[in-house]
C-alpha cells in the first residue's frame, strides 16, 4: 500500500514555502505548540516535539505524532517535519529516527546546508520514503537505528 492520495497531494504538489504557509493556518488543539509536522501517511498536520497535546493511552504517555501515528497508520509513523524539513520514522512506542527529507535546493542540497533558500519536492527522495512504506522497512530501520545507538552509547539511555 503507498501513500493516500491526500497526502501525496499535500506533499508533492507543494514547495517547502507552501507547506510552512499552510503551517501557519494550523492552531494546536491546546494552543501551546509552535513546531508542527505533516503526516505523510493521511496528510494531517499535528503538533511535533512538545508536550502540549500528549495523550496516556495503553498505561503509557505519547507525544502528539505518536498519538496520530497509533490512531491513523497503527502505530508507524512517517511525519514531515516543518522546523527542519526532516523526515521522522516512529516505530510503535516512543522511538523514532530522523532521516533527510525529500526537498531540496536548486543545487541538490538539503536544508541543513541550504537554510533560507527556496527548497522543492526530490520525486526520487519522496519515492522512496514511499518505497519504505509500502515494503514494511520502517519499523526495521528504527529498531536498527535505536541499537546501533545503544551499542555505541556502551548501554546508555537518555
Amino acid at each position: 500500500v503507498s501513500t493516500v492520495g491526500t497526502a501525496k497531494a499535500v506533499v508533492s504538489t507543494q514547495s517547502t514555502g507552501d507547506i510552512l504557509v499552510r503551517g501557519t493556518t494550523f492552531v494546536c488543539p491546546k494552543g501551546k505548540n509552535k513546531f508542527l509536522a505533516v503526516c505523510l501517511v493521511c496528510g494531517e498536520m499535528v503538533c511535533y516535539q512538545s508536550y502540549c497535546c500528549n495523550k496516556s493511552m495503553f498505561g503509557e504517555t505519547y507525544g502528539p505524532c505518536n498519538v496520530h501515528a497509533i490512531n491513523c497508520s497503527a502505530g508507524i509513523g512517517v511525519f514531515l517535519t516543518l522546523d527542519k524539513c526532516t523526515v521522522l520514522l516512529l516505530s510503535v512506542g516512543t522511538q523514532g529516527v530522523h532521516q533527510t527529507g525529500p526537498y531540496l535546493d536548486k543545487y541538490g542540497e538539503s536544508y541543513k546546508t541550504s537554510r533560507n533558500k527556496a527548497l522543492h519536492l526530490s520525486p526520487y527522495l519522496y519515492n522512496k520514503i514511499e518505497e519504505m512504506w509500502a515494503r514494511h522497512e520502517i519499523r526495521p530501520l528504527v529498531w536498527r537505528s535505536i541499537l546501533f545507538n545503544y551499542a555505541n552509547d556502551n548501554g546508555r539511555t537518555y
